[in-house]
């Protein structure tokens, strides 16, 4: 319709029209171009709100856990500091003894970091962290990258101690209640305060391979306070920014 109206105006040389038609054409082309670019950045905006909302919902959870593993880790690594100074006396008491294997028993609850990569990949693969432009929040989402593979490599390389400490210190303990506890299954479960008693204490202060495997343990734990402070912190940093972002 428009395109006849502008070839009679030529043929008539009618160029009032002429503009006209070609104003109302140029006019319409920009209207469609901005609806759809308006249309774009409305469903990019919902994009980026679905993707940080989940991204936060799932550093809620990581923090969460992260702090219950970070005070566990915390609680062994003092546990287990005692329970050297108390192994070394000869002349340790029946309560001192019961806070010894207390000690060895929950680290049986060997926590690993709970990762849940979808908000990770939500925010990263959707191209969130370039429209919202936050440089602080994009550089915390590499730390929570870079804090999950330094995590998996700490994992890698002080796993092997936490076996060796275990297998050291088994000749010294006394499982309970066998027909619940498999003694085979000691190395693949295993067990936890209220199964195990220990030799006699004159045994423990006198042995270096059990006193050895016990300071394994507890520096095991001592490693992993760190590597847990370290993951809170990068936790924290990213949803902090996360939050302030979405408001």
């Amino acid at each position: 319709m428009i395109l006849r109206r502008f070839a009679d105006a030529i043929r008539e040389q009618n160029w009032f029209s002429v503009v006209l038609e070609m104003t109302i054409v140029v006019f319409s082309i920009l209207i469609g171009l901005q609806v759809d670019d308006w249309n774009q950045r409305r469903m990019e905006r919902q994009s980026d709100q679905r993707a940080l909302a989940l991204f936060i919902d799932e550093l809620q959870f990581m923090l969460n856990e992260a702090k219950v593993d970070l005070r566990y880790v915390t609680t062994s690594f003092q546990d287990l500091s005692l329970g050297v100074e108390i192994a070394q006396k000869c002349d340790a008491s029946d309560e001192e003894r019961a806070r010894l294997i207390a000690a060895i028993g929950d680290t049986f609850n060997w926590r690993v970091p709970d990762i849940r990569p979808s908000g990770l990949v939500e925010i990263g693969n959707s191209g969130t962290l370039a429209r919202l432009g936050n440089t602080e929040l994009s550089r915390a989402v590499g730390s929570i990258h870079q804090g999950i593979k330094g995590i998996d490599d700490s994992m890698y390389f002080i796993a092997p101690q936490f076996d060796r400490a275990w297998q050291m210190l088994l000749p010294y303990l006394i499982v309970l209640e066998l027909d619940r506890l498999e003694k085979a299954d000691l190395l693949m479960a295993r067990p936890t305060s209220e199964y195990l008693s220990l030799v006699p204490q004159d045994t423990l202060c006198r042995s270096q391979e059990f006193l050895l495997g016990l300071a394994l343990l507890r520096d095991f734990y001592r490693s992993s306070y760190y590597n847990f402070d370290e993951w809170n912190r990068v936790l924290a940093t990213a949803y902090d920014l996360a939050e302030a972002e979405s408001q």
